[in-house]
């Protein structure tokens, strides 16, 4: 019995010793030594936590790392879309042709002229995602993501924004590109005068900029155009002089007349002249409300001109909501709300309003008050200085015959527009145009005859 037990117990530790066989080391993720594989407590899982463990250091070793490296190395610039700086790098990175990736967006520029020529030009630009850019040596990373879930209500448009990302050891390279945009976006702009409208609750360029008129081709009666733009340049000049005053700083202009005299003409010469863009508001929109006029005036861009067309017929001083059509039960900017948004509570300064009209005695006294209305204008129908300056401006150095013309159209009651539209047959023929201006006359006389 005891030998029984003994050959017993001496085969289960032979049994015990002969399952101990060693590790197969090719199992492992990485290539063991043969003291380290043949190692009982390593082979027990004891080495293969410690193995776990250290890998996870070196992980968040690694991760703490490349933070670190971002943190210290890396600087990122992120552009909204409502930024300016977003259309400027835009169109930088296009003028450049900066875009490093073969997945492209694609701006198409399309005109079409007076005479029905059209023309369209394809600028290539990066698309959504991530590309890597060379610029002066510098590697950069362009990141464009786009917001799907929500829009602009504005403009309907998505989001965007715009990342560059780059080494920190040029740390000027993000001010040197946005000079280089901002200096190319004026450069396209310089001698142009830009016309905003507002869309939605935002003022938004109209069309594509426009050449500034000279300021002499709006020929206005002796003295009349000096003295409205010697009295903007003072108010430019007086901002600290109104702070000091408790005046707030602001300026109105109404320039009344017939129509076709030049009023809106001399607004759109006058801004050339200053440097300023114009924002054209439009009381008669059926979506203006008091609220939207006021934070239209509210938000107008530096250096602009808000110029208030019309202004007789824009706002009545009863304004019912439309009974149906898309702008059902909405209430239209109504007269209160008008003088509110110019000289009121909610007003706003560092403004300059120009308004036309051509019935200036329909306007109420509360409108053309000094704070909503500082200077007022008549530009009225071509007195004999005008007829003869205007004569000279299309015929330069015919003083004799712009006298001789000037004289003959004196008592006529000429507007500005029909003098033009007159000399614009006889571009090159100063006598012809002296010759043929009574019979012009005579039959502008019968036309007017005919229609009263």
């Amino acid at each position: 019995m005891a030998l029984n037990m003994a050959a017993l117990g001496g085969a289960g530790a032979g049994g015990a010793s002969a399952t101990q066989m060693p590790i197969d080391a090719s199992k492992f993720p990485l290539p063991l030594p043969d003291w380290l594989a043949g190692n009982p407590l390593f082979t027990a899982g004891f080495g293969l936590g410690v193995m776990g463990a250290a890998m996870s250091v070196l992980t968040r070793s690694a991760a703490l790392a490349e933070v670190a490296f971002r943190r210290q190395m890396l600087m990122s610039l992120e552009i909204p879309s409502k930024d300016y700086a977003y259309q400027w790098v835009m169109q930088w990175m296009v003028a450049n042709r900066i875009h490093g990736s073969r997945h492209l967006g694609v701006e198409t520029t399309y005109s079409k002229d007076a005479a029905g020529r059209q023309t369209a030009a394809f600028d290539f630009i990066p698309s959504t995602g991530r590309h890597w850019v060379r610029w002066r040596g510098n590697f950069i990373l362009v990141e464009r993501a786009r917001e799907t879930k929500t829009v602009d209500m504005s403009t309907g448009a998505p989001w965007e924004t715009l990342t560059l990302t780059a080494l920190s050891l040029r740390p000027h390279v993000f001010q040197d590109i946005l000079a280089e945009a901002k200096q190319a976006a004026l450069a396209r702009e310089e001698g142009m005068t830009i016309i905003y409208q507002c869309y939605g609750h935002e003022w938004r360029p109209f069309g594509t900029p426009k050449r500034i008129r000279p300021f002499d081709s709006v020929v206005l009666d002796s003295g009349v155009s000096e003295q409205v733009f010697d009295d903007i340049q003072d108010f430019l000049r007086s901002h600290q002089w109104y702070l000091e005053r408790g005046i707030p700083y602001r300026r109105g202009y109404l320039l009344h007349g017939p129509p076709g005299c030049g009023k809106t003409s001399f607004v759109s010469a006058l801004a050339g002249r200053l440097g300023y863009n114009i924002c054209v508001l439009n009381l008669g929109d059926p979506s203006m409300t008091d609220d939207r006029l006021a934070h239209m005036l509210a938000v107008v861009p530096p250096r602009c001109i808000v110029l208030l067309e019309d202004v007789d017929f824009a706002v009545s001083q009863q304004t019912p909501a439309d009974p149906s059509g898309p702008y059902a039960g909405v209430t239209r900017a109504s007269f209160s709300g008008l003088l509110n948004a110019l000289d009121g509570v909610i007003s706003t300064e560092e403004r300059v309003v120009c308004m036309t009209t051509n019935h200036y005695h329909a306007l109420p006294r509360a409108l053309v008050r000094p704070g909503r209305v500082d200077l007022t204008v008549y530009v009225g129908l071509a007195s004999k200085s005008q007829l003869k300056q205007m004569y000279l401006r299309f015929f330069p150095g015919e003083e004799d015959l712009s006298e001789t013309f000037a004289a003959v159209c004196e008592d006529e009651g000429l507007s500005m527009a029909e003098l033009q539209g007159y000399f614009m047959f006889f571009k090159n023929k100063p006598q012809e145009a002296v010759a043929n201006i009574q019979a012009w006359l005579d039959e502008r006389r019968k036309v007017h005859q005919e229609s009263n």
